[in-house]
């Protein structure tokens, strides 16, 4: 009579293909309690009700729900419950596809800045063989300006660069381009000023321009210069692009920025660092 009622714990986990030790583990916490228990051996016997409650059980945690808040759903056992439960449940859901969305864009970025600096290793080392003019497409920018006080360019800002990727993150934004940088001074006035206003930017998704302390960039002409290596080194790389400027005619017109391809938050090596100088120009 008890075979034709009750399932083993063999059984019982051959049936509903959940290991026995699980089922063990659900009894010592009193989330599936066997219904019999043979005197003597202590074997656990489950009753087809039970079997039942071990797919709710297994449901519930594809869904994500705790072993303690199962427990509660299985003790309440009631619609209304579990359509409370659910509805929480799915809004929980949404925000982590919304994360996990963030992270995989950021991940395919990441991935893109680290081929596309790879590839300018393999250009010839003449820093003017690396100088185009290119029309800066319209991105936006979420940014902060901080007044730098005795600012040297050669020291690069961590802390800035971390405060902005995590302000980002907080503001649950798209990450969807690199660290951008830019002086407000004249040319090489960072290199030179003892204070100098300086706006560290990170590149966000389009549909965020509304947004407070997000703008626009780019939609200008600009002479480009990347620099491979060393940032302590970059000077050498504005000068050359300086006379590039002055030989071919065109004229300084705006504030030059540095988008990090390869940054110091990317990669330790210094020596694989990736830097663009952006410096907008029109023809004289």
């Amino acid at each position: 009579m008890m075979k034709e009622k009750y399932y083993s714990i063999g059984n019982t986990s051959s049936l509903c293909r959940i290991p026995v030790k699980t089922l063990r583990y659900y009894d010592k916490i009193d989330v599936l309690v066997p219904s019999l228990r043979k005197e003597g051996s202590h074997y656990r016997y489950y009753s087809r009700e039970q079997l039942r409650a071990v797919f709710i059980i297994k449901r519930l945690r594809f869904l994500g729900f705790s072993l303690n808040e199962i427990k509660e759903i299985l003790k309440e056992n009631k619609l209304d419950h579990m359509e409370y439960i659910l509805k929480i449940r799915l809004g929980r859901l949404r925000e982590e596809i919304e994360e996990l969305k963030r992270k995989h864009n950021e991940a395919e970025i990441f991935l893109r800045n680290i081929l596309s600096g790879k590839k300018y290793f393999s250009i010839d080392s003449d820093p003017e063989e690396r100088i185009t003019i290119e029309k800066r497409p319209e991105i936006f920018l979420y940014s902060r300006r901080k007044i730098m006080y005795s600012y040297r360019n050669e020291d690069v800002n961590l802390e800035n660069w971390i405060q902005i990727i995590e302000d980002v993150r907080n503001e649950k934004l798209s990450v969807c381009g690199s660290i951008f940088v830019t002086y407000n001074s004249e040319i090489f006035g960072q290199f030179f000023q003892k204070d100098c206003e300086v706006e560290f930017a990170i590149q966000v998704e389009n549909k965020c321009k509304d947004m407070d302390n997000v703008h626009k960039f780019g939609g200008f002409e600009a002479a480009t210069l990347v620099h491979a290596g060393d940032y302590k080194d970059i000077f050498k790389s504005y000068l050359a692009l300086k006379r590039w400027i002055d030989r071919k005619g065109y004229s300084i017109a705006g504030h030059s920025t540095e988008e990090f391809i390869v940054s110091p938050v990317d990669i330790g090596n210094n020596m694989m660092h990736i830097t663009k100088i952006i410096i907008p120009v029109k023809k004289q």
